[in-house]
């Protein structure tokens, strides 16, 4: 395990104690650790689970089969999330799936935009490739662009 010891900086100056009701508990005294120098120093662990250093108050005791007793070896915010079951359905969905689900609908109708205005402009084209037939041909054709019409020609030549 990774120990690491910081200075602690003093405490604040303690006010006047209230005097507890009668049937009232005591409160429980802070365990302190000092160094050779007698300051009082703040001992930090690194937690297994979530990979963070945290003070050693954030970390309970845990009696072992052997009857020894030794810190917890997860802080408490990772040991009171631990035993709790996943919800089902929508609200088992994680923010990255969300976000994905997100991505894909905004996707999908960019995508259907693209192909409404793709439609668009195909009959806005067809509509003017219309309106040039028309401005080019008028509708009495000259008789130079009239097809000739053949001599029929006649049973005996041959």
């Amino acid at each position: 395990m990774l120990y690491k010891v910081t200075p602690m900086m003093a405490p604040p100056a303690p006010e006047k104690a209230k005097p507890r009701e009668p049937g009232q508990p005591r409160k429980k005294r802070k365990s302190a650790v000092y160094d050779a120098e007698g300051h009082e120093v703040l001992i930090s662990l690194m937690c297994l689970k979530c990979r963070t250093l945290k003070p050693l108050a954030q970390f309970g005791l845990r009696k072992m089969a052997d009857g020894a007793i030794r810190n917890q070896p997860w802080c408490r915010t990772c040991r009171s999330g631990a035993g709790t079951k996943k919800p089902k359905g929508k609200a088992a969905e994680t923010p990255e799936v969300l976000d994905a689900a997100e991505a894909i609908e905004a996707t999908e109708a960019a995508v259907a935009e693209a192909e409404a205005a793709i439609s668009a402009a195909e009959e806005a084209t067809a509509a003017l490739q219309n309106m040039a037939a028309e401005a080019e041909l008028p509708e009495e054709q000259p008789a130079a662009l009239e097809p000739k019409a053949e001599p029929a020609q006649s049973p005996t030549e041959g």
